[in-house]
């Protein structure tokens, strides 16, 4: 019950959030000429910030008891939370003393606190480069020859590359929900809560290629729904790797003897999302 309640934690982080930024626009404009009357306001609007963010922080501490998440990152994100909600009744407390500059400036640390636990609580959610520049997209190069497209290591060069772009902000080193990590080879040998990825057939009928393959509406496909998702040349590079039963072995492309219509997925797949 009590890791279910975690689950509303990331839809009621935001409205403590969004106070605590209307507050701060609101003090700075109280201080221009004829901003006076926003003081009212102002007040109202951190009266309640207060139950919005204990709240929050209650749900953030419920929801930590999944052991899903990096230690590291969760530490920093569920303490800094915490003092971001000790902050608010602070602010209250000094604001009802009549502390107005003490106020505002413990408003503006408040404010620096709650963006530095955003920013770990990002990381959690959607892996710690969430914040990274976008790379900047190469121009189109010229087709790689067969000759060297088939003398490349099949899983690191094809597959890996997909996990890195679609799954590792679910399933990677700071966040690993159903304790599966796909980061790296070790890691994707190892597994999750559920058991094996390539249990228990082959192919498509493993456990990795089920939830990849079904239809993207169903609760139970990957990537969820509102997630990136894989093109169908991708999709299909993908399933002939599991058909090929040889997992992160080191073999090149050559050995598994793709036909035309793989290597044209993986050329369509490599020009689609160039590196």
């Amino acid at each position: 019950m009590i890791e279910y309640l975690g689950k509303f934690h990331p839809l009621i982080v935001h409205l403590p959030i969004g106070f605590l930024v209307l507050l701060g626009l609101f003090e700075w404009l109280a201080l221009r000429p004829g901003g006076r009357r926003l003081r009212v306001a102002n007040r109202l609007i951190l009266l309640f910030t207060i139950p919005a963010a204990l709240s929050s922080v209650l749900l953030g501490w419920f929801m930590a008891i999944n052991p899903h998440y990096e230690a590291r990152t969760l530490f920093w994100h569920r303490w800094l939370g915490t003092l971001a909600g000790v902050a608010v009744l602070l602010l209250w407390i000094i604001r009802q003393r009549g502390w107005f500059t003490a106020y505002r400036r413990s408003l503006f640390v408040t404010l620096i606190l709650l963006g530095v636990a955003g920013h770990f609580g990002g990381s959690l959610t959607h892996g710690s480069g969430f914040l990274s520049w976008p790379k900047k997209r190469l121009p189109a190069a010229a087709p790689v020859s067969s000759e060297v497209l088939l003398a490349q290591p099949v899983y690191s060069t094809f597959i890996q590359p997909l996990f890195n772009d679609y799954c590792i902000s679910c399933h990677g080193e700071t966040k690993s929900k159903g304790g599966l990590r796909l980061d790296n080879a070790e890691q994707v040998l190892k597994g999750g809560d559920s058991g094996s990825l390539f249990a228990p057939a082959e192919g498509a009928q493993t456990l990795i290629g089920w939830h990849i393959n079904l239809p993207e509406g169903d609760e139970d496909h990957m990537p969820p729904d509102g997630k990136p998702q894989p093109s169908s040349a991708q999709l299909a590079v993908l399933n002939w790797w599991l058909k090929s039963n040889r997992q992160t072995q080191p073999v090149t492309l050559r050995e598994l003897e793709p036909g035309p219509e793989i290597l044209q997925a993986i050329r369509a797949s490599i020009a689609a999302n160039p590196k």
